[in-house]
């Protein structure tokens, strides 16, 4: 058995957890401070539930939570990282003349494609009531988001969510920047969709802040990522003059009573 190269682990670990935590507290800092903070009286202007904030305590408890996460993620990555330099077998290439240019560029499209699709169905599948009592609740505690709500999540929904961007390594040639260029392109989403604040994005297949939101604010339904594609496929896209709350499990919520009078917080 191969001895472990402490030096180059910790390396991998180290620099993983860094570099995620860097990106979220930079992009997450500056809406907070930008909206929260110096706009704060103008929530009306800006957010997305202006009748909705989170307490001190909840922020508070969010940014440790997202930070618990991207570190318990980091070190995954890290991980993953050193066994796959040390012979662990995926599809991964790393001279772009193996494939080409033209196959490395389509790839990531197609690889952000994958990882929307992998997070949709994770989602989803949070969302069977058995699971949502139990795992994803944790997440929406946090009726009305904000950005260090991001990965405020269960920890074992995070390792599933993480598992569904790292299997398409296993599945067809990737190049790590084009790895590295999505992922980051992710997180930085991730966290302006949970900013709280309506934005929206020159990029025809980013949707609005609003659209997640909107996932935080009626629970079961846009259970999608990024792209709104696979909630219009499965109908799970919220609409107009259907009921949703948080006992309105399946996604496509009720056609009685219209719009559900949703509360400030959730008792467990």
């Amino acid at each position: 058995m191969e001895a472990i190269d402490w030096p180059f682990l910790t390396l991998c670990l180290v620099g993983s957890v860094l570099v995620g935590l860097l990106i979220f507290h930079a992009v997450a800092g500056y809406y907070h401070q930008r909206y929260y903070v110096r706009r704060k009286d103008e929530g009306g202007q800006w957010k997305c539930q202006p009748e909705r904030w989170l307490r001190p305590e909840q922020q508070k408890e969010a940014a440790l939570l997202s930070t618990f996460n991207l570190t318990l993620g980091g070190l995954n990555s890290g991980v993953l990282i050193y066994a796959i330099v040390h012979g662990l077998p995926t599809q991964l290439y790393y001279e772009v003349s193996e494939f080409g240019w033209l196959y490395t560029l389509l790839s990531v499209p197609v690889y952000f494609f994958l990882i929307d699709g992998g997070a949709y169905y994770v989602h989803k599948l949070l969302h069977i009531k058995v699971l949502f009592k139990h795992i994803h609740r944790h997440h929406h505690r946090y009726i009305a988001t904000s950005p260090y709500v991001t990965v405020a999540v269960h920890p074992l929904e995070l390792i599933a969510l993480q598992m569904s961007t790292m299997l398409p390594l296993f599945l067809m040639p990737l190049h790590p920047a084009v790895i590295g260029g999505v992922l980051i392109y992710v997180l930085i989403f991730n966290i302006i969709d949970h900013s709280g604040v309506r934005l929206y994005s020159m990029w025809p297949w980013q949707a609005s802040s609003l659209y997640h939101d909107d996932h935080h604010k009626y629970f079961h339904c846009n259970f999608g990522q990024h792209l709104m594609v696979f909630d219009k496929m499965h109908g799970t896209l919220r609409r107009e003059k259907r009921a949703y709350g948080i006992e309105n499990f399946g996604g496509r919520g009720k056609t009685e009573g219209g719009e559900a009078v949703l509360p400030d917080f959730i008792k467990y």
